[in-house]
C-alpha cells in the first residue's frame, strides 16, 4: 500500500509541473485503482471541420512543450512493411483423415506417392470442372460414388481442388465460370468445410515453349482466376509452384 501511495504522490508531483507548463487533460490513478480525469473542463475545443475531413494537432519539435497548430489532411506517414514468415508446423497423418481431394492427374500422382493417410481422393487423369460431377470415383472403402453423393453423405473439414490444366483448351470465360459454379456447389453441400483453391502447378520450359495452348503464360493465367475466388476466410488460394519453380517460373 505505500509503494501504491507513493506511486500516487510522484505521478501527482509529475502532473504538477505539466499543469504549470500549460498542458491540460492528463489521467492518474489513485491508490484505490480508480482512474481519475482532472482538468478536463479546460481541454481546448478541436476546430470545426469541413464533413468528411479529419484533423490532428501537429507540434513542431523546437517547440514541444507547446501547443501547436491544427492542421486538416496531414500527410500520412510511410510505415515500412515487415517481412512477415510464414507459418509452418509439423502434422502428422491424422490431419487429412477429414479432408478430401479433388483433381485431374497430378492429385493422381499425390495419392499414389504422396501420405495422405485416410483422406478421401476423387481423381482422375484428363478430369475437369465440365465432368467432375458426372464422373463416379472409386472412395477408400471400395464404393463407387459421384462428387455430389460424396458430398451429401458425410462432413469433410477441409477439401482440396486442382482443376484447370486440362480445360485450358475451352474458352476463358466459359471455363472460370464453371470453376465457380463447382465451388459454390461444393460450399453448398459442405458449408462448414474449408476449400483450399489449388494453383495448377507449371510444366517445365521445353513444353511450355511447345504449346500454344499448354504453357505456362495460360497456366498462370488460370490461376490469377482462381486466386480471385478465394476470400480468406472459407477459402483459400494454395500455391506450391514456388517450391518447384526455377528462376523463370517454370517447373
Amino acid at each position: 500500500m505505500k509503494e501504491k501511495r507513493k506511486y500516487s504522490y510522484t505521478v501527482m508531483l509529475g502532473l504538477s509541473f505539466l499543469l504549470a507548463a500549460g498542458i491540460r487533460g492528463y489521467q492518474y490513478m489513485e491508490p484505490q485503482g480508480e482512474l481519475i480525469s482532472e482538468y478536463e473542463e479546460e481541454l481546448p475545443s478541436l476546430p470545426e471541420t469541413e464533413q468528411g475531413q479529419e484533423s490532428s494537432l501537429e507540434v513542431s519539435p523546437e517547440e514541444g512543450a507547446e501547443v501547436g497548430k491544427w492542421t486538416e489532411n496531414p500527410p500520412e506517414e510511410e510505415v515500412p512493411e515487415e517481412k512477415q514468415e510464414p507459418l509452418v508446423f509439423q502434422a502428422d497423418r491424422s490431419y487429412f483423415d477429414d479432408a478430401l481431394f479433388i483433381g485431374d492427374s497430378r492429385t493422381v500422382g499425390l495419392k499414389e506417392y504422396g501420405d495422405l493417410g485416410n483422406a478421401e481422393v476423387l481423381a482422375d487423369s484428363g478430369m475437369s470442372v465440365y465432368k467432375v460431377f458426372t464422373k463416379q470415383f472409386t472412395l477408400h472403402s471400395g464404393e463407387k460414388m459421384t462428387l455430389d453423393e460424396l458430398l451429401a453423405s458425410r462432413p469433410f473439414g477441409k477439401i482440396y481442388i486442382m482443376l484447370g490444366i486440362n480445360e485450358l483448351g475451352y474458352k476463358y470465360d466459359a471455363t472460370v465460370k464453371r470453376y465457380e459454379e463447382m465451388i459454390d456447389r461444393i460450399q453448398e453441400l459442405q458449408p462448414e468445410a474449408i476449400l483450399f483453391l489449388e494453383a495448377n502447378l507449371h510444366i517445365s520450359r521445353k513444353k511450355s515453349e511447345s504449346s500454344d495452348i499448354y504453357n505456362n503464360s495460360n497456366i498462370d493465367h488460370f490461376n490469377q482466376a482462381v486466386k480471385g475466388m478465394a476470400d480468406g476466410r472459407q477459402r483459400f488460394y494454395l500455391d506450391v509452384n514456388e517450391l518447384f519453380d526455377d528462376e523463370e517460373g517454370n517447373l
